[in-house]
């Protein structure tokens, strides 16, 4: 199984990058990770060219080769902290990349490109209260809808300020578990 990881967090030995690391460490995959912070990947400038030109950007940069691993992907894993109940800027900024599709579905009217595959949320967050993940869940869903995901999970963890990873990999036991048996149905 292929696996493609776009981490938003600027920090590639972080919490949000250890929990990613530990869901896949028992999951026979092939994974490859960029790090929003750390790519060569514009964001989006509005010209519309993709409007004019099907399934092209414009911009020449690390994105073309992102989409081809996202084409062979069978998985991809949406990773990042919590920024403003979303993800962070940066993760933002290179997912704005995909408004080439969003021409390519509605203004040429042709099919996304890609496979059917799955996808994975995987969220950390330092504060705790009940909506804090409200708005992450319809971004999450509308990201996938432009990539042909057609079946994804998350794992949704808070107070992230308060506790350690290894506390965390018992609070969270249940659905860490429960995204493992979700990835381990693709194989």
């Amino acid at each position: 199984m292929k696996v493609v990881v776009l981490n938003g967090s600027p920090l590639k030995k972080g919490l949000t990058a250890q929990l990613t690391d530990y869901i896949f460490e028992t999951i026979d995959c092939e994974i490859k990770t960029y790090y929003a912070y750390y790519t060569d990947i514009k964001s989006c400038v509005a010209c519309k060219y993709c409007f004019s030109h099907p399934n092209e950007c414009v911009i020449k940069d690390e994105f073309q080769t992102m989409m081809k691993d996202f084409d062979e992907a069978d998985l991809v894993v949406l990773a990042s902290p919590l920024h403003f109940s979303s993800f962070t800027g940066e993760l933002l900024s290179t997912i704005s990349r995909l408004q080439y599709l969003f021409g390519l579905k509605y203004v040429h009217k042709l099919p996304i490109p890609f496979k059917n595959k799955k996808g994975l949320t995987i969220i950390t967050g330092g504060n705790d209260y009940p909506t804090m993940f409200n708005a992450i869940k319809n971004v999450d869903s509308l990201i996938y809808n432009h990539i042909n995901v057609k079946e994804y999970d998350r794992v949704l963890v808070k107070a992230t300020d308060k506790y350690s990873m290894e506390e965390i990999k018992v609070q969270y036991a249940e659905d860490i578990e429960r995204v493992r048996e979700f990835i381990n149905k693709s194989l």
